[in-house]
């Protein structure tokens, strides 16, 4: 049987140096197994690894540690990855929000060069200047919609993930659960 070393330091230092068997079992062997790991929460591989050594006489207690240890890394993957999905989402819902207002941006200037080419360029400066009462008004309505926009995020952020977005991450936790057997 070859002997794989694992190839980073951290997968050493989580396991130390591991070799790839493959073994034969029945297909109620197999079950068992699968039950176990299921029902402790840890990959087929640990459920075999530890079900050997309690056979051998290893105590339980001493390797309860290794399945807690197992469990952890199981559990921090699995909610790595749904908040790197959200943070994922997020980013994508940015982009899409930006490109929307670049497009309405664009269509606004079109549709003023297109009404006052003359006067176009003077027509969007907005002034700093206080005193001037438009320049003052299209000032204070950008801020409400700035205003409103952060509260509606904000109360977004607050509201439970939609199912499709629920679905989403369970299936990226599913897929590490899978990866780990």
């Amino acid at each position: 049987m070859p002997d794989n070393t694992a190839s980073t330091a951290s997968r050493k230092d989580r396991y130390g140096v591991t070799r790839r068997t493959h073994v034969s079992m029945t297909h109620m062997a197999y079950d068992q197994i699968q039950a176990w790991a299921d029902q402790q929460g840890v990959s087929f591989s640990a459920a075999m690894e530890s079900l050997a050594l309690m056979g051998l006489g290893q105590e339980t207690a001493e390797l309860l540690p290794l399945l807690i240890r197992g469990l952890m890394e199981r559990l921090l993957a699995q909610q790595f990855n749904r908040f790197a999905k959200l943070l994922s989402l997020a980013a994508l819902s940015a982009e899409e929000a930006n490109n929307k207002m670049d497009t309405m941006l664009l269509n606004l200037i079109r549709q003023e060069a297109v009404a006052d080419p003359a006067r176009f360029i003077t027509n969007m400066i907005v002034s700093s200047d206080p005193q001037n009462q438009t320049a003052v008004q299209i000032r204070k309505l950008r801020e409400e919609m700035r205003h409103n926009a952060q509260a509606a995020s904000l109360k977004r952020l607050k509201r439970q993930l939609p199912p499709e977005e629920q679905l989403i991450t369970q299936i990226e936790t599913d897929a590490v659960e899978e990866g780990d057997a």
